[in-house]
């Protein structure tokens, strides 16, 4: 008995949604999709990620100028202030990947910049330990869903085998922190003005140079590829496409605007996980 001819829909670049079949993409025009997508959204992402790091980490530039002495932290105090930072930074990270499908990426990733830029500048006018370890408490607080949320967000653009090197790009900046912020801890260190002299107005630049730059940024993130203010009608169309295309019939969804959360997947993540 002969065999059935297989039908032509091995190809995995071909995705059937209702009565849609999606084509593969032009590879030159996927080229320049996602060459425009790394001008217009990783060096922004690439400054939030040297900002996040260097405002959790100048309070070791700010205890070698006196914060220790001023507030008094002996014996553990100083490590439990590093400590305080990181409960809500670990605890917030998967509600806030929800509420970054909820209000937009490229309105809360700004928000939490603002909101942690705010935290850090009344770090320095902090006058006691209790104080310090209520701003290292809402710095994690607002700084913990950003690298969950920066992954997610460049997940609406990107497919899944070109994820890996964009979030290496800016994780390049972590590294890059460390001269940056030693060196600006060194000149605002010199600063004694208003009777806040030395070590507080680390915090304070740092914390408004990291709310003016959220200021800013909140009107160049581009939404989602069916949004992105500098891509052609057509581009923006074939920007959803290859996203429809990389998820294989996962999401029924025909845009990422559309996509809604369902226990669904994390029900069948737990079992697999616990199953396998």
């Amino acid at each position: 008995m002969p065999m059935d001819k297989p039908e032509d829909m091995d190809n995995e670049e071909k995705v059937e949604e209702g009565s849609d079949v999606l084509q593969p993409i032009d590879p030159a025009l996927e080229q320049r999709i996602t060459r425009k997508f790394d001008t217009h959204i990783i060096p922004w992402l690439f400054a939030v990620w040297l900002l996040a790091f260097i405002d959790r980490s100048n309070i070791g530039n700010a205890r070698i100028d006196g914060l220790a002495d001023d507030l008094k932290l002996d014996g553990n105090k100083f490590n439990i202030a590093l400590t305080v930072f990181y409960i809500p930074y670990v605890l917030v990270d998967v509600p806030s990947n929800w509420l970054v499908k909820y209000f937009g990426a490229n309105y809360y990733l700004p928000g939490l910049l603002i909101a942690w830029g705010i935290a850090g500048m009344c770090t320095g006018f902090v006058k006691d330990y209790n104080g310090l370890l209520a701003c290292r408490f809402f710095l994690g607080l607002c700084e913990g869903g950003l690298l969950g949320g920066m992954i997610l967000y460049l997940s609406m653009f990107y497919r899944r085998h070109e994820l890996l090197f964009r979030i290496g790009m800016f994780y390049c900046a972590a590294p890059l922190s460390g001269a940056f912020g030693g060196l600006l801890a060194t000149g605002l260190a010199r600063i004694d003005h208003a009777g806040y002299n030395r070590w507080p107005w680390i915090f304070i630049v740092e914390g408004a140079v990291t709310v003016a730059y959220g200021l800013v940024v909140i009107f160049f993130l581009p939404p989602t590829p069916s949004r992105a203010r500098f891509l052609s009608e057509s581009d923006r169309e074939a920007a959803v496409d290859r996203m429809r295309l990389d998820s294989h019939g996962a999401s029924q969804a025909s845009k990422v605007e559309s996509e809604r959360f369902s226990w669904h997947w994390v029900r069948k993540w737990v079992l697999v996980r616990n199953f396998r």
